[in-house]
């Protein structure tokens, strides 16, 4: 008798914990923009030459010819919640007139990225050399703080690979 309790409750058990094994697929949908494509826009270039710096907007707004919109979500299991992330370019007389930019990295965002990386790893290696006493981390220095009018960037998570802009052909290289 207690054999077969002991076997039911390992069954039930399996069952429980298997349930909560459940793959959740990443999700990415929208224009992934390179952050140094969006460095190059400026104000005053031509409707084509944002079509060949940025690609064509996946959906174009057929109400306003004189916005375009350039959405991108991604939604990963590793992530609590989904990076969203918008440029919108308004254009005048068929030239860009001014743009916002929410969310998307520029050039500038991954360089300051790249040095507060640099900056951390050096600190982890004086902790280290110090014998590994962990210390109160220091808040940073206010040349590693974004200045007010920007935003700190939110890259694509390292743990997934970038995803390749539109056009470009998949698969190993």
């Amino acid at each position: 008798m207690k054999r077969l309790a002991l076997s039911t409750i390992s069954l039930v058990l399996c069952a429980f914990l298997a349930s909560g094994c459940v793959y959740k697929m990443n999700i990415q949908q929208g224009n992934y923009l390179v952050p140094d494509s969006v460095s190059q826009l400026k104000e005053g270039m031509t409707r084509s030459q944002v079509r060949f710096l940025l690609g064509t907007p996946m959906v174009p707004d057929a109400f306003d010819e004189s916005r375009w919109d350039y959405y991108y979500f991604f939604s990963s299991q590793r992530i609590d919640k989904p990076l969203k992330r918008r440029l919108t370019v308004f254009f005048a007389d068929d030239k860009v007139a001014r743009y916002e930019n929410q969310g998307v990295p520029t050039q500038a965002d991954l360089e300051q990225l790249e040095r507060d990386l640099r900056k951390a790893v050096a600190e982890s290696k004086s902790k280290k050399k110090r014998g590994g006493k962990t210390e109160t981390a220091t808040p940073a220095s206010d040349s590693a703080k974004p200045s007010e009018g920007e935003k700190a960037p939110d890259p694509v998570p390292p743990s997934e690979p970038a995803p390749a802009p539109a056009g470009t052909p998949s698969g190993p290289t």
